[in-house]
């Protein structure tokens, strides 16, 4: 009786390959930005919009992002909640608060990760990178 080994090593061998050509190596070195928000309370350091700095109507705002997908937002002595998500394979984080605030509505968008660092967290807003772009730093 032969052993079928050609047939099972070719099957090995289409499975490397294909595996290797659609990024599954995202899948094990994506660095999560859950692991880093949870960690404490951060302030926005930047918020651009087409082109125009906008960081000052931010000023004494502080987030906080729980591990079950609430955020909490702190602005001028008010307490605003919303949840938020990431999606550590594509990198972008969404946030939605709950507000009629219109500056803390820019927030709310799906965000490109383009930095993470352990106290610092750089988003490009996902439709269109060049227009938008957020920065959180960990208090």
């Amino acid at each position: 009786m032969k052993k079928p080994v050609l047939p099972f090593a070719i099957a090995c061998l289409a499975i490397v390959y294909l595996t290797s050509c659609t990024g599954i190596d995202k899948i094990t070195t994506a660095v999560s930005a859950k692991a880093r928000v949870i960690r404490g309370a951060w302030k926005i350091n930047l918020y651009r919009e087409s082109k125009i700095d906008e960081t000052y109507a931010f000023s004494g705002c502080m987030l906080t992002f729980e591990a079950s997908g609430k955020i909490v937002a702190y602005k001028n002595g008010e307490k605003i909640t919303g949840n938020w998500a990431e999606d550590a394979i594509l990198k972008t984080l969404s946030i939605n608060l709950d507000t009629k605030d219109p500056t803390l509505k820019k927030l709310n968008d799906h965000w490109n990760i383009s930095n993470i660092t352990k106290w610092r967290l750089s988003l490009e807003n996902a439709k269109d990178p060049s227009n938008s772009q957020l920065e959180i730093t960990c208090l």
